[in-house]
């Protein structure tokens, strides 16, 4: 090991004894566990909905209007950007240390901490007392956290997981046992069958540059495919059938040297088009099938299954992508709601809009990953409120989606709230894809608090089921799921 390494490491372990929070049945309603120093910024990604707060605190006695469901025990734990100390560029919020808000819900009560997932990098950065141009592109933990294997596990585009324990603590990079080298990518799918981890990691310099996992329901790596492209470029979701792994390859390509200028390493290169790729599950052996196609991007897809020879695929769908971190850019990033349908036997796609509506973030109930199914739900980007407000990332209406009968319904915020990406909650016994519930942190602008919002997937156009209130902010953020008192024990 490295000297440089050991440190890093030694600072790491320092941090999280020294910031080991109290449990959640702690007796004071506000504790304070760590505190820094705050500061400002001119940059549309660190002010208003996204500026980032600078106190790990503890919240034991949460008012709540309405009922919490006696059947919702567990908890909903989402990650985002948070940077600790105030960057010289900031020119995505790809680029912020993660930050973990939790909320944790036993016999009808409801207690809130948050906490900085405490890498390597971030350790430094403590231990120097500022940020670190150097550590630019680092692992920051701070996409997505999932639970597997009874832990819950922080996640970047790039770099090796964290492992988290329920109660925020930072334990420290999963690898598998030592079987997973470099990085895994944000957004794997289990598979609620088989409880297998699919997920994958891009390379910037080495072919191949993309390489596909499958992880068995006991934590061990059980299959690793690479998968030859052109060229390395951003991957930051897959899809998954009963019998394929789905990567649709984009031309958001990276180039190193307007990185060296402009800190952003990300190039639009629609001249290279689009490929999809279908890796088959049951055959892994097989050559992968490669459809190529025009130019487009995706984030996020909904879900992808298979009918009739068929294979339909939902996803938010974006004609190109700029990211230079300007409002005019995020203006210009049109999106819609989008399903294609890949002919196996001719190997063609076709392509329609499901919605007009600029959206993002669309989720389901997990336990219809990979199947057919009919109730999806995502964000609406209010671009209007962009340009009056000038800075990005005010959702301003919850959209839940019928994909069978091509119908949708709004649940609609008030004046000067703004919601983030929604979570869904299957009721444990629930036999339909309603019988559970949708939860999504809204920010109040004018209280300069957060909600937790409790969603009946029946009534979704209504009132909340139930509001958790905290007396502090959440600031805007990236991925967050549900975790079952079942999954995290």
């Amino acid at each position: 090991m490295k000297r440089r390494e050991f440190l890093l490491s030694t600072l790491a372990a320092l941090v999280a004894v020294e910031t080991h929070p109290w449990r959640t049945n702690a007796q004071s309603v506000y504790k304070s566990s760590k505190k820094y120093p705050a500061w400002k910024s001119n940059n549309i990604f660190l002010q208003g909905i996204n500026a980032p707060v600078f106190e790990e605190v503890d919240v034991d006695k949460v008012k709540i209007t309405g009922q919490i469901p006696p059947d919702l025990e567990g908890m909903y734990v989402r990650n985002g950007p948070n940077p600790m100390y105030k960057p010289t560029t900031y020119n995505f919020p790809l680029e912020g240390d993660g930050m973990l808000h939790a909320f944790y819900f036993e016999n009808g009560k409801v207690s809130y901490r948050n906490r900085w997932v405490q890498t390597r990098e971030l350790a430094y950065k403590m231990f120097e007392g500022k940020e670190i141009n150097e550590l630019k592109f680092h692992n920051a933990a701070n996409t997505n956290v999932i639970a597997y294997q009874g832990q819950l596990l922080a996640l970047y585009e790039i770099g090796l997981p964290y492992q988290i324990t329920p109660e925020l603590e930072t334990v420290g990079v999963w690898d598998f046992g030592g079987k997973l080298e470099q990085s895994m990518t944000a957004h794997p799918k289990i598979d609620s069958q088989t409880g297998e981890l699919h997920f994958y990691r891009y390379s910037f310099f080495n072919a191949p540059y993309l390489h596909y996992y499958v992880a068995n329901s006991q934590g061990k790596i059980i299959r690793t495919v690479p998968i030859e492209i052109p060229q390395p470029v951003l991957l930051h979701d897959m899809a998954i059938t009963e019998n394929h792994v789905i990567f649709f390859v984009c031309p958001l390509g990276f180039d190193f040297q307007q990185a060296k200028n402009t800190y952003n390493p990300l190039k639009w290169q629609p001249e290279r088009g689009t490929k999809i790729i279908l890796i088959n599950r049951k055959n892994w052996k097989q050559s992968p099938i490669v459809i190529e196609t025009e130019a487009f991007w995706v984030w996020h897809f909904m879900n992808a299954f298979e009918e009739e020879g068929n294979i339909s695929v939902d996803f938010v769908y974006y004609p190109s992508m700029q990211l230079d971190g300007s409002v005019e850019a995020m203006m210009a990033n049109s999106c819609n709601f989008q399903r294609l349908v890949i002919n196996l036997a001719q190997k063609t796609v076709k392509s329609s809009a499901l919605d007009d509506r600029n959206v993002e973030f669309p989720i389901l109930d997990s336990r219809q990953l990979g199947k057919k199914y009919q109730f999806g739900y995502t964000v609406y980007l209010d671009k209007q409120e962009m340009l009056e407000n000038k800075k990005p990332n005010y959702f301003s209406q919850l959209v839940q989606y019928d994909v069978i009968n091509k119908t949708s319904k709004v649940h609609q915020l008030k004046a000067g709230c703004y919601v983030g990406e929604p979570a869904f909650a299957a009721k444990e016994n629930g036999t339909s894809e309603l019988d559970g519930y949708v939860l999504t942190l809204v920010y109040d602008e004018n209280k300069q608090t957060s909600d937790l919002l409790i969603l009946d997937p029946a009534n979704f156009d209504k009132e909340p089921i139930a509001t958790v209130h905290l007396p502090v902010r959440v600031p805007n953020g990236f991925h967050g799921n549900w975790i079952s008192k079942k999954q995290i024990g």
